[in-house]
């Protein structure tokens, strides 16, 4: 009886491990497309932030980025990128989001974010995201920190029991954000972002939600990034 369980043990581990490589499995080819530099086209300029589109293979809608020069330290970029927990104090342009970190271990954080839509007849949006404070593989060495949508697995119900209602789940998405050197001071910092948040919003709408958000969340990490490196200073 034993010899006949410790397969079955076995196989029900294994699968269990299955799921979980399943759940976190990174985007790998769109974090490719975000990262390469070909590709993207200027829409507009505002405040020294140059915002940029590039169509995404295989899908109907375009990915975004933000970029401006800076000489802020990347650690201070990384640590409020990482700070899942005090988003909520960072991010005051872009909204009623509601932000919750699960779990940090390592050089990652799992996090879950509520976005209200605020238009008639529409759902909100919840995602459950991983973030590293790397790049998104061993060639990527520009990139400071990056993020991606993984599945939700039973045991995230009750964190968020109290929070979501009856939001769609989004499940494919990611962002970057990345230094890219220009001399020994100073460096030209991107966010690149490409997310679908599914339904029945129209392209239209969903591209500008984008754009402001993108936009809205690159401007709060500056100014709370450009707060920091001040007072940093002896």
């Amino acid at each position: 009886m034993i010899k006949l369980l410790i397969p079955t043990i076995c196989l029900f581990l294994a699968n269990e491990s299955l799921h979980a490589k399943v759940s976190i499995k990174k985007p790998d080819e769109l974090f490719h497309m975000l990262n390469d530099n070909n590709g993207w086209n200027t829409v507009a300029k505002r405040e020294e932030i140059t915002l940029s589109t590039k169509s995404i293979d295989g899908m109907n809608l375009v990915a975004f980025m933000a970029k401006k020069k800076t000489s802020i330290p990347t650690e201070i970029i990384q640590d409020i990128i990482m700070d899942v927990k005090n988003y909520g104090q960072y991010f005051r342009g872009t909204g009623p989001f509601t932000f919750k970190e699960i779990k940090r271990e390592g050089d990652w954080v799992k996090g879950y974010h509520l976005i209200p839509i605020e238009m008639p007849l529409m759902k909100d949006r919840e995602y459950f995201f991983r973030v590293h404070a790397k790049g998104y593989d061993l060639q990527d060495k520009n990139s400071i920190v990056h993020w991606y949508l993984i599945e939700k697995d039973s045991s995230d119900k009750k964190m968020i029991e109290n929070i979501s209602k009856d939001a769609i789940y989004l499940d494919y998405g990611a962002g970057m954000w990345m230094a890219e050197p220009i001399d020994d001071d100073e460096y030209i910092l991107s966010y690149r972002l490409y997310l679908d948040p599914g339904g029945s919003i129209p392209d239209f709408a969903i591209e500008f939600l984008n754009k402001m958000n993108i936009l809205n969340v690159f401007k709060d990490v500056v100014k709370e990034a450009t707060h920091r490196n001040i007072t940093a200073v002896p």
